[in-house]
């Protein structure tokens, strides 16, 4: 099964979601190339690390931050929308992913928000990737939702938790879908 091109689907899932970097490692270590990743939420933030090189980097930042360094992250809102307003989480992802196109990494890559008016999903496959990730990690009422082109998205996740379909035209050999979403697993030991 070794040196196959993968598709991979990140879901969201907060926390959970440095999963998603153990199923990565795991990919590489056993000789697949990943050539495609779609994400949400924190699949999106994710999968844009890892489409930009910075996977390392982003681990190590996630893995060390202080509650100080959390709270200042929170600019609180005071508005009936979020309790976030997320420039600062904004400015986090632009300093540790940065601002390139999406259409210019070495590996095809969808992050996916909702469309608060049409309630629909908005695939992010060109431009900015911090821009992208902002809007996908939006998650409703704790951060603010993130205006591009004049419309409001929001996470992902709400509409989509598995955002399989931007990779069905994909020229791989497999594609394999990261779900968040289910129950916590006891620990077991031998």
């Amino acid at each position: 099964m070794s040196n196959k091109a993968i598709s991979l689907v990140l879901g969201s899932g907060g926390a959970r979601g440095l999963a998603h970097v153990g199923v990565i490692r795991w990919l590489e270590e056993h000789g697949h190339q990943i050539r495609s990743i779609s994400g949400c939420s924190i699949g999106s933030f994710i999968g844009g690390a890892y489409a930009t090189g910075t996977l390392d980097a982003i681990v190590d930042w996630m893995e060390n931050l202080t509650k100080k360094e959390i709270y200042s992250m929170l600019d609180l809102s005071f508005s009936r929308d979020s309790l976030v307003k997320g420039e600062k989480l904004a400015e986090a992802i632009q300093s540790k992913i940065g601002t390139g196109l999406i259409e210019d990494l070495p590996i095809k890559f969808t992050a996916v928000a909702a469309d608060i008016a049409t309630e629909k999903e908005h695939w992010f496959q060109t431009g900015p990737i911090d821009q992208a990730i902002r809007a996908s990690v939006s998650l409703p009422l704790l951060f603010t939702p993130h205006t591009v082109d004049g419309v409001q998205l929001i996470d992902g996740g709400i509409l989509n938790p598995t955002p399989i379909e931007p990779t069905l035209g994909d020229d791989t050999d497999l594609t394999i879908a990261v779900d968040l979403g289910g129950p916590m697993m006891a620990e077991t030991i031998p």
